[in-house]
């Protein structure tokens, strides 16, 4: 399987530049290459940051179904990179998606602005999990969310019409999306569960025995427009015992 991830380094690093010129910013995209650390290939050396970074997808993937060595190549030779800064804007409410991102490092944070331009948290994805809105990605209607770096994030995509090439050429994925996308719907569901708690306390002892890990990482103001309490409500949840 290694030698597998090795050629598939190979075909990604080819198009890594590629993606930051055409998809970020100044800057946007480009990241130092770890050149003590390579593994000889083929046609040469290659980062072995890259390899941990298919990996982390194909290990996402392969949760769900085990994949050849034809479905591996056939992802790699369309996956991109993209880094983002934090205070970045990732995804932009009312853009009409057009790929589908995997966060390989990072933060990210998902709200919609109302008329008033208030900002309403609708969660927060971090390493080892999609980015996608998936009704935009399918349906190409407006995004109804903005997503924004809470941390310096790192990103691996792959294009719609990349996507549904594989759709067709390997159907059996069709079952997976399905599957991930029922998951999904069940995590929008569990937020909703979590707005019906009535006190302010249970809500906040609820995300932290489910979702630990966003105390540590997101700022209270954020995890407070979550719950859909005030900054001032949680941290006064926070100090009581």
């Amino acid at each position: 399987m290694i030698r597998v991830f090795v050629s598939i380094v190979e075909k990604v690093h080819s198009t890594y530049a590629r993606s930051a010129k055409q998809y970020g910013k100044k800057g946007t995209g480009e990241r130092q290459m770890k050149q003590s650390h390579t593994t000889a290939g083929a046609g040469g050396l290659y980062s072995i940051v890259y390899l941990h970074e298919v990996k982390q997808v194909v290990d996402f993937i392969s949760s769900y179904i085990k994949m050849s060595e034809e479905e591996l190549h056939f992802i790699a030779d369309n996956l991109q990179f993209t880094s983002f800064e934090k205070g970045e804007i990732l995804l932009q409410q009312g853009q009409i998606l057009s790929k589908m991102a995997f966060i390989i490092k990072g933060a990210v944070r998902g709200y919609y602005s109302d008329e008033s331009g208030t900002e309403h948290t609708l969660g927060f994805a971090l390493e080892n999990q999609p980015l996608v809105a998936f009704d935009s990605f399918t349906q190409q209607t407006p995004i109804g969310f903005t997503s924004v770096a809470l941390e310096n994030t790192e990103t691996i995509w792959i294009s719609q019409s990349a996507f549904y090439n594989f759709l067709e050429t390997y159907p059996r994925y069709e079952k997976v999306l399905r599957t991930i996308i029922s998951e999904y719907m069940t995590i929008e569901g569990e937020k909703t569960k979590l707005l019906r708690i009535v006190s302010a306390k249970e809500r906040y002892r609820a995300l932290l025995e489910t979702h630990p890990e966003l105390v540590k990482r997101v700022p209270l103001k954020y995890i407070a427009s979550y719950l859909g309490m005030t900054t001032e409500n949680l941290s006064r949840v926070r100090s009581q015992k």
